[in-house]
């Protein structure tokens, strides 16, 4: 799923854990409805609120299809990737379903997903591949195999509470946005400032998002393109962890796996106590109410513009190869991730980015200000790498170092090394 933070999932779902609504129980021949349309099994994980937004499209779709009809499986909760796993092997296998970054490079090496080449340059397609981000297309592209469309994305920008730089006296990173210097030292520098008034600089959350756009610039490939090698022991990524580093031991920036109990990035800026932090569109529907005004600015670069980068978490929709019906099935992805399908579930504001064109507007009504920084960052922004998606556990082994640099049991150059040895060896397999 979108990383975002999860709601409690007030759903009462029975002792498997899944709501299945929509659609009619099969009849007849295999695969069909009871009144003849072809039955598509659609499943996807969420808190309850977004689970109620991903069910309007699919009742949407229904209304409309004359020849499909889609049951919708809602998985509430953080067990919805071992569901899905669990599911696949069994003869209640989804047509189609939201497929996480812990299980998508699994699915493509077991040659378990759909090639949707073809119906993306089909003419008459609700969605076409030039209605995939270039980035997110290649991302999706296994061995020539395009196995997966986004339903949408979410390109991380900085919040910044606005009023609070201002009742400081402390310039705003718009005004170094204005001025072409917002860059890592202007970032070190108001964290300093924030922090010298008693305040929350800047926090920092150790997933892969935040670390490699710190660690790498857009000029610099994470790993090559036959994913044989990193570029874990560049000098900058050493200079940016290096970086990280400092700012975290100098309280510039706080580590957000060194909050206490009941804190969190989003509680600690809610309250006016952080002054900044990075990350996707989820929190602007949290954000609505706030007692201050807020901002968003992209995220700084190193020491060139060229060089701006942002990481971007965005979650394929794909189609079970086994599925009876691919034809039917992709009737309701082209959909789903198609202008239609964006749009009711970003009904509002949403808590997401469209990746088709037309429905810039949904991004850029209410606040934030600056909010045309979201969809200029989508072009810019750093994608999971699919190296990683190919090597599960090979992100959480890097992070994983990441952390013992900063709770103080190793430095940086262990922390490379480790890093480094690691990651070779998970290529090398």
């Amino acid at each position: 799923m979108l990383r975002r933070k999860m709601l409690a999932a007030a759903l009462v779902t029975g002792l498997t854990g899944t709501l299945v609504l929509g659609g009619c129980q099969s009849g007849g021949d295999e695969g069909k409805t009871a009144d003849g349309k072809d039955n598509v099994r659609f499943m996807v994980g969420g808190s309850a609120a977004e689970l109620e937004q991903y069910k309007k499209a699919v009742d949407a779709f229904n209304e409309q299809s004359e020849d499909v009809e889609v049951t919708f499986v809602g998985v509430p909760g953080d067990n919805y990737n071992e569901k899905i796993m669990t599911q696949l092997k069994s003869k209640e296998a989804p047509d189609c379903f939201y497929s996480e970054e812990a299980s998508y490079g699994e699915l493509n090496k077991s040659d378990m997903l759909l090639d949707v080449s073809k119906y993306l340059d089909d003419g008459d397609s609700n969605l076409k591949r030039a209605d995939v981000p270039e980035n997110l297309l290649e991302n999706y592209t296994f061995e020539d195999k395009v196995t997966g469309v986004p339903v949408d994305c979410n390109p991380m920008v900085i919040y910044y509470n606005a009023d609070l730089f201002k009742g400081l006296d402390i310039k705003t990173p718009q005004e170094y946005v204005d001025e072409g210097k917002w860059n890592f030292e202007a970032l070190q520098q108001v964290s300093e400032q924030l922090r010298d008034a008693s305040k929350v600089g800047f926090v920092y959350e150790n997933w892969w998002g935040p670390l490699y756009s710190f660690l790498f610039s857009a000029e610099d490939p994470i790993y090559s393109d036959d994913m044989s090698k990193s570029e874990f022991g560049s000098e900058r990524a050493k200079a940016g962890l290096t970086y990280l580093d400092s700012n975290i031991k100098s309280k510039a920036f706080t580590f957000a796996g060194s909050l206490t109990s009941g804190e969190s990035p989003d509680t600690l800026f809610v309250s006016g106590q952080a002054g900044m932090l990075y990350a996707g569109r989820w929190y602007v529907a949290d954000f609505t109410d706030l007692s201050f005004t807020y901002d968003v600015v992209p995220f700084p670069y190193y020491e060139e513009p060229s060089q701006a980068v942002c990481a971007m978490p965005a979650t394929p929709l794909v189609i079970n190869k086994k599925t009876a019906n691919p034809d039917a099935v992709w009737e309701f992805v082209s959909f789903y991730c198609g202008e239609q399908g964006q749009k009711i579930r970003m009904e509002g504001q949403g808590n997401a980015v469209p990746t088709v064109d037309g429905l810039d507007e949904i991004v850029l009504t209410g606040t934030p200000e600056h909010a045309q920084n979201f969809l200029d960052a989508v072009d810019i922004a750093l994608v999971y790498p699919k190296a990683e998606a190919l090597h599960p556990g090979m992100t959480d082994s890097v992070t994983g170092e990441v952390e013992k640099l900063l709770v103080g049991e190793q430095d940086v150059e262990q922390t490379l090394a480790n890093i480094i040895q690691t990651v070779d060896d998970e290529l090398q397999k």
